[in-house]
């Protein structure tokens, strides 16, 4: 069962039958009420978030990211393996900012900030950047999981995850869905997607069970969703016919050591990005 909600331009709240609820507002509103339902769900979607110009600049970008020209350039992450026909069902691109700064410089970027800093209530610095993309009708699922899963378990993390889908996202697209509240609990247990193979995505236990108290958040162009980075969230496979492009920047304030480090076990032979 996954929940979906209309899409409206004011701070919306609607309870679910967990009780918990799900806000969406525009970007440049986003208030001490919208502040307030992140904090205790987990995750909501900031409507507006980028202007048509900046879409079309960042769509630019993130094409050339998965080109042939950027082969020698860029970092890329074979993120849901190979399918039948040898194609990468999941391609992942890791910190494109790096080889293109001037993403940093996109208005939607100062956006997303002044929402993380509201949210944190401190200032905020860059934690990472990705891009992963769905080929249209054969891009697999990415599995249920916790990003805290992939991060020094020696440090506590104060993250948000934006979550920016080019043309848009829904459920048969592979929109974002999240477990509200889940973000208030411990790290789970995890594994990775293929065994053995460090590259492939991230699984939490459970699957089945996630998936039944699950809520799909879909995007109209130009939104994005916003995540904790303790929140349970997952995305479905691409059953569409156009490709789900989806760019994802980690805004956040610098960790702090643990008193007592979680043992992940997983991380105890791979260290992947912070």
């Amino acid at each position: 069962m996954c929940l979906i909600y209309p899409i409206h331009s004011e701070v919306n709240t609607v309870n679910t039958t967990c009780g918990q609820s799900f806000c969406h507002t525009h970007a440049d509103a986003f208030d001490q009420t919208a502040t307030e339902h992140f904090l205790a769900d987990g995750f909501c979607r900031a409507d507006d978030a980028i202007d048509a110009d900046e879409l079309e600049q960042l769509g630019e970008l993130y094409n050339w990211c998965f080109s042939d020209a950027a082969d020698q350039k860029v970092r890329r992450k074979a993120l849901g393996g190979m399918d039948e026909a040898g194609r990468q069902a999941l391609p992942q691109v890791l910190s494109p900012s790096k080889v293109l700064p001037e993403l940093m410089s996109l208005r939607y970027v100062q956006r997303i900030r002044a929402i993380a800093e509201r949210v944190l209530g401190q200032p905020v610095e860059l934690r990472s950047d990705h891009m992963i993309l769905k080929p249209a009708g054969y891009g697999v699922a990415t599995p249920w999981h916790q990003d805290q899963a992939y991060h020094d378990s020696s440090k506590r993390y104060r993250n948000i995850n934006f979550w920016l889908p080019l043309d848009g996202a829904t459920v048969e697209g592979g929109c974002m869905q999240f477990v509200p509240g889940s973000h208030l609990g411990p790290i789970l247990p995890h594994e990775y997607l293929t065994p053995g193979d460090h590259e492939s995505a991230m699984v939490a236990t459970g699957q089945d069970y996630w998936s039944t108290n699950a809520v799909a958040v879909p995007c109209p162009i130009g939104s994005c969703s916003l995540h904790h980075s303790y929140c349970m969230h997952y995305a479905g496979p691409n059953a569409t016919n156009l490709p789900r492009r989806a760019y994802i920047i980690v805004l956040g304030c610098a960790p702090v050591s643990t008193h007592r480090p979680w043992h992940l076990p997983w991380l105890q032979t791979d260290r992947t990005e912070d």
